[in-house]
């Protein structure tokens, strides 16, 4: 099968061009091929990028999709599952782990979870021996079912059902963030096997916590800086570039733009914002709500079409944070696409150098990914083959 260039670049003395496979994204084995005098073959170069965001740096490296690869392989099999599981803690009418019964619900269920990370009524003394300068860690930790549906998934969900799924998240942001021992509130959901989640049905998390947690805290910290100095919020200042460059933008609407972003850390990150400046997803007009969950569904169809399955995901929705006294204004409301993959049977590993320096390397060139994900179809495979 003869395959096209897919990308081509301009180095001194060199002209590279990078071949995929037709038939994937990311072949098994992509090569590159170099024309100079000699007809050497070139490398692509590596590139540190700034990400102002959480200040500090990422390395682009395209070069390491090339590599050979021994190593252990993803399998996504697509298993057929019942509408309602007996067995599933989650679906309607079962009774969980914890000793508690679900309502026979059939829109969104909330609750609390009953082995939770945090709880506000947890104290040291419960635990035993302590060091003098350990801290009670306190929260709220919930549990969101989008669905009464056991074999259904957010990206198969209409786009109504999504919709309330965004209203669920608006509610319970509104209502622990006005706790006053709150300092932050995380709505997320993780997809996925090889994210590490336990049970298909569909379903978020959310962790309200009594502390901000560290990447949140940056985030802000940055935020807050950039306004400072340049009467600007550094986020509406990312989009506008990407916006401006348009290379990088997987989908759009009147009010809501999505790409793969200049310094993405992730293969086939994508941010998720608002084009009009909003703190928080409580600060989102109806109308804002509705485009939000029209194009939220969307790029999860697209992430499902990419390699034809149920794409794993972690899907954080990063709101300011709520602790006493602090200013929302620098702070502008998005979604983060975090997916583990690198490509279809491959995961990204947070390997030595990584976990041993803390700069992350991204095998994937961003502009390669979001022209990916924006031909992916917008119509879920499995809608089109039932």
């Amino acid at each position: 099968m003869k395959s096209d260039p897919t990308a081509q670049f301009s180095l001194p003395g060199h002209v590279v061009i990078l071949y995929n496979g037709a038939d994937a994204f990311f072949p098994k084995k992509p090569f590159l091929y170099a024309r100079n005098r000699s007809d050497r073959m070139a490398r692509l170069p590596s590139i540190r990028r700034w990400n102002p965001i959480l200040g500090e740096w990422v390395i682009i490296a395209p070069t390491t999709a090339g590599r050979p690869w021994s190593g252990a392989l993803v399998a996504h099999p697509e298993t057929s599952l019942p509408e309602h599981d007996p067995s599933c803690y989650l679906c309607p009418g079962v009774k969980r782990a914890g000793g508690e019964v679900n309502p026979d619900y059939r829109g969104i269920f909330v609750f609390d979870n009953d082995f939770p990370s945090f709880s506000l009524a947890y104290s040291l003394d419960e635990i035993g021996p302590n060091r003098p300068d350990d801290i009670p860690a306190r929260g709220v930790c919930r549990v969101v079912c989008f669905s009464r549906r056991h074999n259904t998934t957010l990206s198969e969900m209409s786009e109504e059902e999504v919709h309330e799924v965004v209203l669920a998240f608006r509610g319970q942001f509104a209502e622990l963030s006005s706790i006053p021992d709150i300092a932050n509130v995380m709505l997320f959901e993780n997809r996925g096997q090889v994210i590490g989640v336990s049970n298909p049905h569909p379903h978020g998390q959310i962790y309200a916590t009594d502390f901000i947690p560290r990447i949140p805290a940056v985030r802000y910290e940055n935020a807050r800086r950039h306004m400072d100095e340049h009467d600007a919020c550094l986020f509406c200042s990312i989009l506008a570039e990407e916006l401006r460059e348009e290379r990088r933008i997987v989908a759009e609407n009147d009010l809501f733009a999505a790409f793969v972003p200049h310094f993405a850390r992730h293969a086939f990150e994508v941010m998720l914002l608002p084009r009009r400046h909003a703190p928080a997803i409580t600060d989102l007009s109806e109308d804002e709500l509705h485009s939000l969950a029209k194009i939220y569904r969307e790029i999860l169809i697209r992430y499902d079409n990419l390699f034809t399955m149920q794409f794993p995901n972690i899907t954080v929705y990063q709101n300011c944070p709520c602790a006493t006294g602090l200013d929302p204004r620098p702070y502008h409301f998005h979604i983060e696409f975090l997916p583990p993959l690198r490509s279809r049977d491959k995961l990204k590993y947070m390997a030595g150098f990584e976990s041993g320096g803390g700069t992350i390397v991204n095998p994937a060139l961003p502009d390669d990914s979001a022209r990916a994900l924006r031909k992916a179809s917008t119509v879920h495979y499995r809608a089109r083959n039932p």
